[in-house]
Parts: C-alpha cells; structure tokens; sequence
C-alpha cells in the first residue's frame, strides 16, 4: 500500500482544492493508497472548500503557517513542521501544489529522504503576479527544486510549454496530466432560473457570468470594460460575478462609475454550480494569466458556450468558433462583439455547449486523472 503525503498551500475556493481532494479521495478508493492531504490557511477574505476534505472523509492535517503569504520566519517553521510530519508518516511519495506549498513541502521531502518527489503547476507565478526581479527570483527558486523533484506535472501542454520557455526543467522531466473532476454530477444540470429570479430579471434577459476569485491577476476590470460596451450596444443583457476577494470593492466602485447599476451584479462565494451555471447563457473569463481554468472546464461540461482571453492552458479547452471564442487581453470591442453575438443566437449558443460538452466529458474525468497519476507514480 503506497502512502503519500499531498500537501498544498489552502483549500481556497478554486481548481486545485478540488483537484486534490479528488486525487486523495480516488487514489485510495480505487488503487489501495494510503494519503495524507497537508494544507495550509486561508487568506483574508477568501472562501473556503475545506468540506470536500470532510465530505469525502480524508485524512488531512492543517498547517496554519503554510498558506499563500510569505514570510521567512514562517515559512523556516512551516518547512520544519511539515519535515516533522513526513518524517512521522514516512511516505513513499510527496506530492506537492501550489507555489508556496511547492517550495516548503520539497524541501522538507528532501530534507526527509523522500524517494519521490512530484509537483504540479496549477498555474504559475512567473507573471502577472509581480514585479519583474521578484518574478526572476521565482525563476530561479523554481529550477533549483526543480533538481531534486522526481518528475513535474503540468495540467496542459500549454503550460508545459511555458514551463519549458522560462527552463525550469528539461523537457523529459515534465509530463502533462490534465485535470479531472466529477463532471458526470454537471452534465444534466438544469437552468433553474436561479439569478433570474435572485436579481428580479424578466425571462427574456441574457446573462453571462464570470465566476472567480476576485483578485488582480483574474482581471475583472477588463470584465467591467466589456461588460459597459455589451450594455451600451443592448438592454437585454446582464452580467453576473461569482466570487469574492480583496478587490470587491474597487470592483464594486468601478462598475458604477461605468454605469453598471443594475447591470452587473456581485453575487459573491457560491459552491453549488447547479446554482453558478444553470442559469447563465454564456461565460466569460477575462484572465491574464491561468492553468487550465476549472471554471471553464465546469461551465462546459453544462454545456455553456465560452468568451475567454488567451492565456495560458485555456486554448487547450476553448476552441475558437467550435465551442466558444477566444480574444485578446486588450480587445474589449471584439471581446464585447463576440458576447453580442452569442447573446442574439440561440441556435449557436447551444451548438457550443454540445460541442465543449462533449470534449471535456472525453477529456477532464476524474477516473482518467486518477489513471494517469497511477501510472506516474509506478513508473
């Protein structure tokens, strides 16, 4: 019986907390692991999908010390607290996400004389974060670990290849193994009317929603830049955002500066997608920098059509005038012309949906990623 020990910065709202639970959870279930999950706390103002470690009945440790912030005290005694649990569970394998837990959990996995090291990029933090030379140092850290880290995951090719484009590994060293989620619960969801009848809203109106984090690197300003076009050009749409985070009020300002009362509407943390999705026409992500975005890969497998920048793992599940639209960072006409285009066609909104439907139930399984990190680690 192989243990692992996972370990990830927090089990914020967000991909990675899903993804980790659900590799502890069928890893176990399935191929007779025994796993620990490790995660650190919540920044301020985020939400929290510490439930799905309770849900599913895991073993899990809580690490306050080790969360998204960074501070050198705390991160010496976050490496000398997570080195103390290796050592007292003894894994065979440390499995790390996340930047932050990334560094801390291989250097205390190192210092612990694990005999296989493994870390996945969620995203990466090589831009958009920070300023230039603290965005080099990250680099730099980033091909250090590399060295002793049995094997790195990507969750696309995309990010492989930006990985490989800063020389953080060779090649060889990085295997791409998409995300995986229950995607077979979102495939039936039914438009329940949910935001229609939170915020009022005749049935006639289109809505379009961006859900996410509200954070800088998510850039929901750009959102706001389109959202007024959409509206100036039609009084028959509506824009919904899921999320919370330190930019909620600055948002909150900048739409009704824009005009945007009554337009566009902060719904705040929500966990349920049948609620998230079932109502919304089409969604949208303005993002500068992502991995593979699970609020796209969830969106679809409802079979809703897509609007998103071009940033990092999303050209693999948005195909461009397949399933969905594909724009610029600084294109808020086109990206604005393209909502009004979907707005006004039914027909094409639902050819979409079936489309991007269809490929992520192919691709974004839980059972596959399950499958493919069980062969990593045999390998």
């Amino acid at each position: 019986m192989p243990k692992v020990v996972r370990i990830i910065s927090r089990l914020n709202i967000g991909g990675p907390a899903v993804h980790v639970t659900n590799l502890n959870y069928y890893l176990d279930k399935d191929y007779g692991y025994s796993s620990l999950l490790v995660y650190g706390s919540l920044a301020a103002g985020e939400g929290s999908m510490e439930y799905l470690a309770r849900d599913k009945n895991l073993r899990a440790v809580n690490v306050p010390e080790l969360g998204r912030e960074i501070n050198p005290l705390k991160d010496l005694k976050t490496i000398w607290r997570l080195y103390k649990i290796i050592r007292r569970e003894k894994p065979d394998i440390v499995h790390t996400h996340t930047a932050k837990a990334g560094l801390a959990g291989r250097i205390a996995a190192q210092l612990a004389g694990v005999p296989q090291i493994y870390h996945t990029f969620h995203g990466h933090i090589f831009h958009s974060y920070f300023g230039r030379a603290k965005s080099r140092l990250f680099i730099l850290i980033e091909k250090i670990l590399a060295l002793f880290t049995t094997q790195i995951v990507a969750i696309s090719a995309g990010q492989k290849a930006d990985l490989l484009a800063y020389g953080i590994a060779k090649p060889e060293k990085i295997t791409v193994i998409p995300l995986g989620f229950e995607l077979e619960k979102l495939q039936n969801i039914q438009n329940a009317r949910h935001w229609h009848s939170v915020y009022n809203l005749p049935p006639e109106i289109i809505l379009a929603g961006i859900a996410g984090r509200l954070a800088p690197v998510k850039n929901h300003e750009y959102f706001l830049e389109i959202a007024a076009r959409v509206c100036a050009a039609s009084e028959q749409i509506r824009f919904v955002i899921i999320g919370g985070g330190e930019l909620r009020a600055r948002l909150e300002n900048s739409a009704a500066d824009k005009g945007l009362r009554n337009k566009v509407f902060f719904a705040g943390f929500l966990n349920e997608p049948a609620k998230i999705y079932g109502d919304l026409d089409l969604v949208v992500l303005t993002s500068r920098n992502e991995g593979t975005p699970v609020t796209l890969i969830e969106a679809l497998a409802c079979a809703k059509p897509v609007i998103s920048t071009d940033a990092g793992g999303v050209t693999d599940l948005v195909e461009d005038g397949i399933n969905g639209y594909l724009c610029g960072q600084n294109e808020p006409d086109i990206f604005a012309e393209k909502i009004l285009k979907l707005s006004r066609d039914k027909n094409l909104r639902e050819q979409f949906g079936r489309a991007g439907q269809e490929k992520v139930l192919r691709t974004y399984g839980v059972s596959r990623l399950a499958g493919d990190i069980h062969r990593l680690y045999s390998a």
